[in-house]
């Protein structure tokens, strides 16, 4: 399973930097009973000021803040209740 997730925001002065996460679960069973591993891999994080919001990736690459709220259902409710 692997989910897309919006972390919690991060407010630095006048910045609030909004982390973007993958969580991912394995599970596998066999005979002597079930193992899980969990994984949380940073994607980017996206970024908001009183005057503007964008979006960097986790290289530190400037990207379309549009492709995140694509993949992130709730990038823009979170956005717009800061």
């Amino acid at each position: 399973m692997r989910e897309a997730r919006v972390g919690q925001p991060i407010t630095i002065g006048e910045i609030t930097v909004v982390p973007l996460e993958n969580v991912m679960v394995f599970k596998a069973d066999n005979d002597s009973g079930h193992s899980l591993y969990f994984s949380l891999t940073p994607i980017g994080v996206a970024l908001r000021t009183s005057q503007k919001r964008w979006a960097i990736d986790i290289d530190g690459n400037d990207v379309p803040l549009e492709n995140y709220l694509q993949e992130f259902d709730t990038l823009g409710q979170v956005l717009d209740s800061l």
